[in-house]
Parts: C-alpha cells; sequence; structure tokens
C-alpha cells in the first residue's frame, strides 16, 4: 500500500486497535477516535497515535481512508463520521479489509469456525513463536504471554483468527486454514444455515493457490463435526489439500467436544424448517482422520496422545494440558496439526501446548482459593470468567468444567447476548446448563441490536425451570438483572467449595471484578 493518512473510528476496540498499530508500524499515518478514552486508547496515544474523544466530521481532514467496525454502520448508520466520509468521497473500510491487506505477500494461517478460534489461533502463534519461526499474530483475545491480542514478527508467517460475521474472513486468503465447526450463528446477518455454509465455502475457495510456500495450500477440517463434512462434501473439486482431526471415540457422540452440534447443526433450515424433514444423517469420513487424539483422559486432568497418519510419527507421549475439556483437546490437536503441517518439531509442539494456560475471558481463572464473601468467613471458591455466549460453548465449557473439577458444585453465571441470538437459539439454550447445580441468568446484553421487546431472559429462567433436572430438584436457575444484581444474587449463593462460571461475550466479566473488589473491602 501507499503511505496514506488512516483514520480509525472506534480505535479503542481490541480487534482494530492491534490493526492501528500494525499499520502505524508499515509507516502509515494513523489516528482514531472513539466515545472515551479507554485503557487500549491511551496505551495508543503513548504509542504516537492521536486519539480524539466523540465522533465528529471535523476527525476526516486529510483522512485518505476510514477505517471502522462492522458493527458500526449496523448500529449507528447516521453516524456523522460515516456520513460525512461517505459524502465527501473518503475511503471506508472495516478493519478486517485492511487486516486482508496487510497480509499481502504473507504465508497465513487462518484459524475458523463457530467454537474455539482465540484459543487455537493463541495456541498456533505460540508454537511457532516458540519454535523460532517469528510470526505475526492477530487474535481475538489477549494472549496473558504477549500482553495484547497480537504479535508483530518478521518472518513469512502470519497467523490469524478468522471471523464468519459480516463476511470479514472473506478479506484473507490463507495458505492454511483450520476449519473447527459449523453450525449456524450470527442470526443477525446470516438468513440461515445454508447461507452460513455457503460463507465457509466461499473463503476455503478464496485460499492463497498460487504462492510460491513450500507448504501446499491446505486446510485442516474437523472430521467430528457435521458442518465440517458438509463442507468437505461441497469442496470434492477443490484443487488444495485436505487433512482432517478427529478425537478418538468422543467426537461423534454425547460425550464429544461438543455434543450438541454432532449430529445436527444448531440451528440450521433442518431442523427449524419441519417440510425439510426432521432427520439429518451426518455425512461420513471415507478415510480414517490424519491428526487422531487418543487415550483421552478429563476427569481431574485433561490429556491425550496423538497418532499422525502423514509425514512424520508423533511421539506416543501424553500431552498434558492445563485447561479442561475434549474441546480443549480439540483445540490443541487443530494446532498442532497446523503446525506440524509447517515443520515445527514434535518436541516443541509439545512443550508450548503443557505451557498453555489460556487466553483472556476463555476458561480465564480469576481466582482459587479462599474468598472472604461474607463478613469474619472465608470461603475455597473457584471464580472463572469465559467467552461462551452460544449454547454450543456453553454446553462445552460446563461439561469440560465439571469432569476436570468433579468435587465442586457447580455455579453457571450466563449473560445472554444479543436479542437475535438468544431468540433463534432459545431450545438449544435449554440443554446447554445440564452440567450447572446452579444457573443465574443476567439481562440481555444487546450488542450491537436494539431491544424489540420479543425476548427476555426472564423466559430463559422460566422456561429452564420447566426442564427436568430443575424441576426434580437437582438443579436451581434464578434470574440475576443487570450486572450488579446479577453479582449480588452470585455473592449470596456461593458457598465453599463452589466453581463459579461466569460466562457471556458482553459485560458479565465484570461480576468478578466487583465480587473480588468487594471481598477485599469485607
Amino acid at each position: 500500500m501507499k503511505k496514506t493518512h488512516l483514520h480509525f473510528m472506534g480505535i479503542g476496540g481490541q480487534g482494530i486497535s492491534a490493526v492501528a498499530q500494525m499499520a502505524l508500524l508499515t509507516g502509515e499515518t494513523v489516528t482514531g477516535c472513539d466515545r472515551s478514552i479507554s485503557a487500549t486508547a491511551k496505551e495508543l496515544q503513548q504509542q504516537g497515535i492521536a486519539v480524539q474523544v466523540g465522533h465528529s466530521a471535523d476527525h476526516l481532514d486529510g483522512v485518505d481512508t476510514l477505517v471502522i467496525s462492522p458493527a458500526v454502520p449496523a448500529l449507528d448508520p447516521q453516524n456523522p463520521e460515516l456520513l460525512a466520509a461517505q459524502q465527501q468521497g473518503v475511503q471506508v473500510v472495516t478493519w478486517q479489509e485492511l487486516l486482508g491487506q496487510l497480509m499481502h505477500g504473507k504465508c497465513v494461517l487462518s484459524v475458523s469456525g463457530v467454537h474455539g478460534k482465540s484459543t487455537t489461533t493463541s495456541m498456533l502463534s505460540l508454537l511457532l513463536t516458540d519454535a523460532g519461526l517469528d510470526p505475526t499474530c492477530m487474535i481475538g483475545a489477549v494472549v496473558p504471554r504477549f500482553g495484547v491480542n497480537y504479535r508483530l514478527g518478521k518472518s513469512q508467517y502470519f497467523v490469524n483468527e478468522a471471523d464468519e460475521f459480516n463476511h470479514n474472513f472473506w478479506h484473507y486468503h490463507p495458505r492454511l486454514a483450520i476449519v473447527k465447526s459449523i453450525e449456524y450463528e450470527h442470526p443477525e446477518f446470516f438468513a440461515d444455515y445454508e447461507a452460513f455454509l455457503a460463507a465457509f465455502e466461499h473463503f476455503v475457495r478464496g485460499m492463497d493457490m498460487n504462492s510460491d510456500w513450500p507448504l501446499p495450500p491446505t486446510l485442516l477440517l474437523n472430521a467430528d463435526n457435521a458442518g465440517c463434512l458438509e463442507l468437505l462434501e461441497r469442496l470434492q473439486d477443490w484443487p488444495g489439500r485436505v487433512l482432517t482431526f478427529s478425537i478418538e471415540g468422543g467426537g461423534r457422540d454425547k460425550s464429544g467436544p461438543y455434543a450438541m452440534g454432532n449430529e445436527l447443526p444448531i440451528g440450521s433450515s433442518r431442523d427449524l424448517s419441519p417440510s425439510v424433514g426432521a432427520q439429518f444423517i451426518a455425512p461420513v469420513l471415507s478415510q480414517p482422520p490424519t491428526f487422531e487424539a487418543y487415550d483421552i483422559n478429563l476427569d481431574g486432568e485433561t490429556s491425550f496422545r496423538v497418532r499422525i497418519r502423514t509425514g512424520n510419527a508423533f511421539p506416543e507421549r501424553f500431552i498434558r494440558l492445563r485447561l479442561p475439556g475434549a474441546f480443549n483437546i480439540e483445540n490443541a490437536l487443530s494446532a498442532l496439526a497446523a503446525a506440524h503441517c509447517i515443520g515445527v518439531p514434535a518436541d516443541s509442539i509439545i512443550n508450548t501446548l503443557e505451557g498453555f494456560g489460556g487466553t483472556r475471558r476463555r476458561f480465564d481463572i480469576q481466582h482459587e482459593g479462599p474468598l472472604q464473601l461474607k463478613k469474619g468467613e472465608l470461603d475455597d471458591v473457584m471464580l472463572v470468567d469465559d467467552y461462551a455466549h452460544h449454547p454450543t460453548a456453553i454446553a462445552a465449557t460446563l461439561e469440560g468444567a465439571h469432569r476436570r473439577y468433579p468435587g465442586r458444585r457447580l455455579v453457571a453465571v450466563y449473560q445472554p447476548h444479543m436479542y437475535s441470538r438468544t431468540k433463534a437459539f432459545f431450545e438449544q439454550f435449554l440443554e446447554a446448563f445440564d452440567a450447572a447445580d446452579i444457573v443465574i441468568i443476567a439481562d440481555i446484553f444487546p450488542a450491537r441490536e436494539h431491544d424489540t421487546g420479543l425476548i427476555h431472559s426472564r423466559d430463559l429462567v422460566t422456561a429452564l425451570a420447566e426442564r427436568p433436572r430443575f424441576v426434580q430438584g437437582g438443579a436451581q436457575v434464578y434470574h440475576g438483572g443487570d450486572v450488579g444484581e446479577t453479582t449480588q444474587v452470585l455473592t449470596s449463593m456461593l458457598h465453599s467449595g463452589d466453581l463459579a462460571v461466569i460466562m457471556g461475550a458482553g459485560d458479565i466479566y465484570t461480576v468478578a471484578d466487583q465480587l473480588l473488589h468487594s471481598a477485599k473491602q469485607a
């Protein structure tokens, strides 16, 4: 790209701020604005990026390109800066479009799929970093070892998280792509499951097929996910290399890492339109998976071994993860497969995976041990912050926590994210909390939507209370209210020995912050 003046609107966001810093390092003139000066915005100011408060057409003086988040035109189409840019003929791009330009000339490794993108991208980024391959990385969550959600390297490798919303991943053209899972998501954007699946096909067909890299065009598919196998059927004429990964014995039945999504992609047109037929038989993989995790242990620890049916054999030693759940074995296996494809030594792969402690908001342990919740009382509790907001991810997270910490009472705190998602997946949400002993449902976080009055979190509470597990007294469900009220409800519920998993993609993470702050004051 020629050197230009890029102005980033909403520059304090996690993804857009990282791209702004990447653009700055390439020599572009970078400015930005946001509704307030957040901690992220202050860091950008310290790096020499001028950040203004609020949105105004005046910010566009001398600007060649306005960089926005995809949520801006959906949530605020009358934004004065956006309107002025359109009227003045200033180019408007999303930060994902700009990221695609910044990737040009790199050997891109992209991680896609509904679940586990951030964790897998973090793992893969660290696998390449620890092997001395010096990658540039762009991740959807903060990686503690990096201190931020990106890494700027000097090699040809570029690792990124490829999000399907708004067709964002169509701007990326990876040489290697991981597709972890396909099931209906983002009902506010995709009309149905077929449109969702077609978006993934378009992404794969747009991969880098012509560059002169030692790595051939490679697609790594989850053989345990029905949507991934449907994608494979659509790609019969695709000329690239297709490799698969699987968890032995656990991926195709109810004990699998995303059991709710194995037989039928959740929210697909098949289960929303009875006329199409209620039965769905998932495609079957004709060959054994290329990468397979076996000797799985999920009770009290998370460990597995790996067999590889291509290239060099893998050491038959156990890999012990610090994170719980079969879904994290799946994350590790897919990252391992990608690293193996580009030649990272097995010992380096194992050492990095065993040392991986997770990312922010992905089974992020905020506290473990004594905590003074009530005056004069010290309770032994665990507080975990997690980004899970889709019913499949919630179920997998809670099941993983239950098996990793079997002696603890499991308290699930969930903030529904967006009205459209809560409405579209309502029935699936009812099945997502069966591993929990206590469920607290907070008010819906609107994100980029406005409340239409069609759904309320109390509707979810009422329906959950009618589930057999709750009717028979095996579990309890409560309405939490707003974040402050939810914190109070959780505080009153917690007992010594409890594990509280606080989940959602909104501001529910502040519950743990508030609870820990209150404990210090007690």
